[in-house]
């Protein structure tokens, strides 16, 4: 049983491939983002009332379309990034390293739901001892709600389990399971090992991102700075969606309950709350780190920039650089 070894990564273009991986699920989102912006908004009360001819029921049955296609990407955000991530970091094989990490993900849940049954914690539909734990359904899986953060280590490792094994030639008596069929097998056993120690681990995990995120918002007005400084900095090395994502989809951009659901990261609490008929208005507190404030400069000084550059370049030059700007 033999398998080519990977070339090696060095830890710094690693964590820069690991950043490119979230711009597949983050498009989805922006679309995500529009569909449920116009549907929520057209589709609540205090419009209704104030243009009421937006009252119509089939005006009505469209925009409540456009909520629940907008909510998919939000309710759906591990999912997402356990598949992004393999298939964006993955040589060869996509399709196979993406499939393998939603098998991971999933089995990862089911295992961690198998240590809190024999533990007694499951079965129950206690609000209090699911809140304790922090136990939400996952896939229809009762499990510890690893946010985004749990998605991400299992496609990590996920990925480095398909670039070690995606190549294995095994005995010609097993060798209908070798090469790419081997890395969903090998990937649902170490991930239901990783879901076993998922328990006895995650509340460290928990506790730091909690302090962290309880550090830069007791920062108050500092707190966006911090952020946005953070940001700039990484930007030159390709590591600020790695920050990003951490505010946007983590307990680090706070935590609040909406609607009667817990809610942690500060994009997911601003969709949230959008897409709640019974919320007015937003968070001040999830809000102030998303990108409004920089909206000025995406929309206006970089693309002024840009044709400033186009102007000033050689004419015999200039459509050679157009692409590039």
């Amino acid at each position: 049983m033999t398998a080519k070894t990977a070339p090696k990564v060095t830890l710094w273009e690693f964590f820069q491939q690991l950043g490119k991986t979230f711009m597949l699920p983050v498009a989805l989102l922006s679309f995500c983002g529009i569909m449920l912006g116009i549907g929520s908004s057209l589709s609540s009360h205090d419009v209704i009332t104030l243009i009421p001819v937006l009252g119509n029921p089939v005006l009505q049955a469209i925009f409540t379309w456009m909520s629940k296609i907008g909510s998919f990407a939000f309710s759906f955000l591990p999912v997402m990034f356990c598949i992004a991530i393999p298939l964006g970091l993955a040589r060869e094989n996509k399709g196979v390293a993406a499939f393998a990490g939603f098998i991971g993900y999933a089995v990862m849940n089911l295992a961690v739901n198998f240590w809190l049954t024999n533990k007694g914690i499951l079965p129950t539909t206690d609000a209090a001892v699911l809140k304790a734990n922090n136990i939400q359904s996952i896939l229809g899986i009762q499990s510890i709600d690893t946010g985004i953060l749990g998605a991400v280590i299992a496609g990590i490792i996920v990925w480095m389990l398909h670039e070690r094994f995606h190549n294995i030639r095994l005995p010609d008596a097993l060798a209908f399971f070798g090469g790419t069929r081997f890395v969903p097998i090998i990937s649902s056993l170490v991930m239901g090992l990783v879901g076993l120690v998922i328990p006895l681990v995650w509340p460290i995990f928990a506790m730091g991102i909690s302090g962290l995120g309880h550090m830069i918002n007791s920062a108050g007005d500092f707190g966006p700075m911090l952020f946005g400084t953070g940001e700039r900095l990484l930007l030159p090395f390709g590591l600020h969606h790695i920050l990003v994502a951490l505010i946007r989809f983590t307990d680090a951009g706070g935590t609040q309950e909406v609607c009667g659901q817990t809610v942690s990261g500060a994009l997911t609490i601003f969709q949230a709350q959008l897409s709640c008929p019974t919320t007015h208005g937003f968070s001040e507190s999830a809000t102030r780190f998303l990108s409004q404030g920089k909206m000025p400069a995406f929309l206006g000084g970089l693309p002024g920039a840009a044709l400033a550059m186009y102007h000033c370049a050689r004419p015999e030059n200039r459509h050679k650089i157009k692409g590039l700007l």
